[in-house]
This record gives C-alpha cells, structure tokens and sequence, in this order.
C-alpha cells in the first residue's frame, strides 16, 4: 500500500487527499477496497507499482459513508492535518461552490473515475489505458452508461490524454475541468 500511495501523492500533490497526508490516502484506498460501489486497481509488474486507478458508483454517497463511519483517531489526525494546512479549507470551500451534478445528454452521470496516477516510467505503454479500461468494465458490470472525471484545467497532458481515449470534455469548473465518458 504504500507504494500505492507514494504513487497517488506524487503525481496528485495537488488533491486534498493528497493533502490529508499518507495515512489519510491510504485508509480511503483500504476503505475503497473493501466496498462493492468502488473500485481501487493497482498496475504492477515485477513487484514495481505501475499505476493506480479508483472510481466509485456515487461519490457523495461514498463520501458520506466514509465520514459517518470515521473513527475518532482519524478525524483528530485530519483535524490536525487541516489546522496545518490553512489552505486545504479555502480548496473545501471552492470546491463546494463547484461540486454540483454532472450532467451528460440530460442526464445525472454519478459514477466517477476519483483518481488515476501511472509512474513516469511506465507513461506511453498503456498503463493508463488499462486502468481506465477496468473502471470501464466496473461501471458497465454495475448498470452504468457513463462516467465522469476531474482533472485540473491546467493539465494539458491529462486533457490530451482523456481526449485520445474518447472522453468529452464537458465544461470547466473553477481550477477544474470535467470529462464524461459514454460507454
């Protein structure tokens, strides 16, 4: 696991998640794990950790699950990471103002790709693709017809990378922008 979120907090920095500190991050991924509505898949070969990948069917409902299950140790280690970090309550609150429904052809896409990072070294040999591949097949074994992501406006690599794979770029939401990908 902890490769897995070394991984996560290198190439996601930015994320609250990230933020929240390696304890944080790697409680989520074994909260993930172990729920039927989520998916966490790990690329690896020779013991190296490739890639990871999480999505999940209802992000608010994961996320309310996930807080109203937090024991008292973690909610003192995250209060203690956000009195730190000053800055991680301003992102929340931008955040709230932009976390509203996504809508796709008039309708609400729930299911969401929440994180996907694939080590410099194994960029441009289908990692990625393979780990979009599987959230893909979760949505789809799960009655779903699409999906959606965030990524940072600023991250023209991602964006070309979500646009070759099919993913429509469907509006942008302060420092983010959101992508849809019909299945």
């Amino acid at each position: 696991m902890d490769a897995v979120v070394a991984l996560h907090r290198k190439n996601l920095y930015y994320s609250t998640n990230s933020r929240l500190g390696a304890s944080h991050l790697s409680y989520l991924y074994s909260v993930m794990q172990k729920d039927v509505t989520c998916l966490a898949m790990v690329a690896v070969s020779n013991e190296e950790v490739l890639g990871v990948v999480s999505a999940t069917l209802d992000p608010g409902k994961f996320t309310r699950q996930l807080f109203g299950k937090l024991p008292a140790k973690r909610w003192a280690a995250l209060l203690i990471h956000l009195a730190s970090q000053p800055g991680i309550w301003l992102e929340w609150l931008e955040s709230r103002s932009t976390n509203r429904p996504v809508l796709y052809q008039g309708r609400e896409v729930k299911p969401c790709l929440t994180a996907i990072a694939v080590s410099l070294s194994a960029r441009r040999r289908g990692v990625g693709r393979a780990l979009v591949n599987s959230v893909d097949e979760f949505v789809l074994r799960n009655g779903g017809s699409a999906y959606h992501l965030d990524t940072r406006a600023d991250n023209s690599i991602a964006r070309a990378f979500y646009k070759q794979l099919g993913f429509i770029e469907l509006e942008e939401r302060g420092r983010d922008v959101i992508f849809v990908r019909q299945l």
